[in-house]
Protein backbone atom coordinates (compact mmCIF):
# COMPACT_ATOMS: atom_id res chain seq x y z
CA UNK A 1 0.00 0.00 0.00
CA UNK A 2 1.63 3.81 -1.21
CA UNK A 3 0.35 6.99 -1.09
CA UNK A 4 -3.27 5.46 0.55
CA UNK A 5 -3.96 3.34 -2.41
CA UNK A 6 -4.69 -0.60 -2.33
CA UNK A 7 -5.25 -2.63 -5.15
CA UNK A 8 -7.66 -5.78 -5.33
CA UNK A 9 -7.53 -7.68 -7.68
CA UNK A 10 -10.83 -9.44 -9.28
CA UNK A 11 -11.65 -11.79 -11.60
CA UNK A 12 -12.89 -10.91 -15.40
CA UNK A 13 -16.56 -11.87 -16.22
CA UNK A 14 -17.45 -13.40 -19.00
CA UNK A 15 -18.83 -11.06 -21.26
CA UNK A 16 -22.69 -11.21 -22.40
CA UNK A 17 -24.19 -10.54 -25.19
CA UNK A 18 -26.32 -7.29 -25.43
CA UNK A 19 -28.91 -6.73 -28.05
CA UNK A 20 -30.81 -3.16 -28.32
CA UNK A 21 -34.41 -4.04 -29.82
CA UNK A 22 -35.99 -1.48 -31.85
CA UNK A 23 -39.34 0.19 -31.24
CA UNK A 24 -42.58 -0.64 -32.88
CA UNK A 25 -42.87 1.91 -36.23
CA UNK A 26 -43.55 5.47 -35.29
CA UNK A 27 -42.62 4.76 -31.92
CA UNK A 28 -39.50 5.88 -30.20
CA UNK A 29 -37.60 4.38 -27.01
CA UNK A 30 -35.92 5.42 -24.01
CA UNK A 31 -33.45 3.87 -22.20
CA UNK A 32 -32.20 4.84 -19.24
CA UNK A 33 -29.92 4.66 -16.38
CA UNK A 34 -29.32 5.94 -13.08
CA UNK A 35 -26.59 5.36 -10.64
CA UNK A 36 -24.87 6.12 -7.28
CA UNK A 37 -21.69 5.51 -5.78
CA UNK A 38 -22.65 4.49 -2.32
CA UNK A 39 -25.90 4.65 -1.00
CA UNK A 40 -26.81 7.14 -0.73
CA UNK A 41 -23.62 8.81 -2.38
CA UNK A 42 -22.89 10.99 -5.41
CA UNK A 43 -25.37 10.47 -7.60
CA UNK A 44 -26.16 10.93 -11.78
CA UNK A 45 -28.50 9.82 -14.85
CA UNK A 46 -28.54 9.51 -18.19
CA UNK A 47 -30.69 8.14 -21.07
CA UNK A 48 -30.74 7.53 -24.48
CA UNK A 49 -33.97 8.60 -26.74
CA UNK A 50 -33.92 6.66 -30.37
CA UNK A 51 -36.66 5.93 -33.23
CA UNK A 52 -37.36 2.91 -35.15
CA UNK A 53 -34.65 2.82 -37.31
CA UNK A 54 -32.15 3.19 -34.07
CA UNK A 55 -31.40 6.80 -34.61
CA UNK A 56 -30.42 8.45 -32.12
CA UNK A 57 -33.33 11.54 -30.99
CA UNK A 58 -32.05 12.81 -28.29
CA UNK A 59 -29.52 12.41 -25.02
CA UNK A 60 -29.04 13.48 -21.91
CA UNK A 61 -27.01 13.44 -18.70
CA UNK A 62 -27.51 14.74 -15.43
CA UNK A 63 -25.71 15.31 -11.77
CA UNK A 64 -27.48 14.50 -9.02
CA UNK A 65 -25.60 15.41 -5.92
CA UNK A 66 -25.67 12.99 -3.17
CA UNK A 67 -28.78 10.83 -3.17
CA UNK A 68 -29.42 6.94 -3.34
CA UNK A 69 -29.63 4.28 -6.31
CA UNK A 70 -33.24 4.07 -6.31
CA UNK A 71 -33.66 7.45 -6.59
CA UNK A 72 -31.18 7.89 -9.68
CA UNK A 73 -32.90 5.58 -11.26
CA UNK A 74 -36.44 6.77 -11.01
CA UNK A 75 -34.67 10.82 -11.50
CA UNK A 76 -33.37 9.27 -14.96
CA UNK A 77 -36.57 8.07 -16.32
CA UNK A 78 -38.47 10.70 -15.14
CA UNK A 79 -36.02 12.87 -16.75
CA UNK A 80 -36.02 11.39 -20.17
CA UNK A 81 -40.20 11.41 -19.89
CA UNK A 82 -40.28 14.93 -19.77
CA UNK A 83 -37.76 15.36 -22.44
CA UNK A 84 -39.45 13.15 -24.80
CA UNK A 85 -43.09 14.80 -24.15
CA UNK A 86 -41.16 18.64 -24.61
CA UNK A 87 -39.82 17.41 -28.07
CA UNK A 88 -42.78 15.44 -29.35
CA UNK A 89 -41.36 12.04 -29.12
CA UNK A 90 -44.00 9.37 -28.49
CA UNK A 91 -45.49 7.06 -28.61
CA UNK A 92 -42.61 6.35 -26.44
CA UNK A 93 -41.15 2.94 -25.37
CA UNK A 94 -39.44 2.81 -22.18
CA UNK A 95 -36.87 0.28 -21.43
CA UNK A 96 -34.86 0.50 -17.76
CA UNK A 97 -33.79 -1.77 -15.21
CA UNK A 98 -33.60 -0.87 -11.23
CA UNK A 99 -30.68 -2.40 -9.51
CA UNK A 100 -30.20 -2.18 -6.03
Amino acid sequence: MAMGFTFMPTMPRAPRVVRWATPSPAWFKLNSDGSSLGNPGPAGADGIIRDAEGQVRLAYQVALGTTTSVIAELTAVWHGLEIAMANGLAPLRLRWTLRR
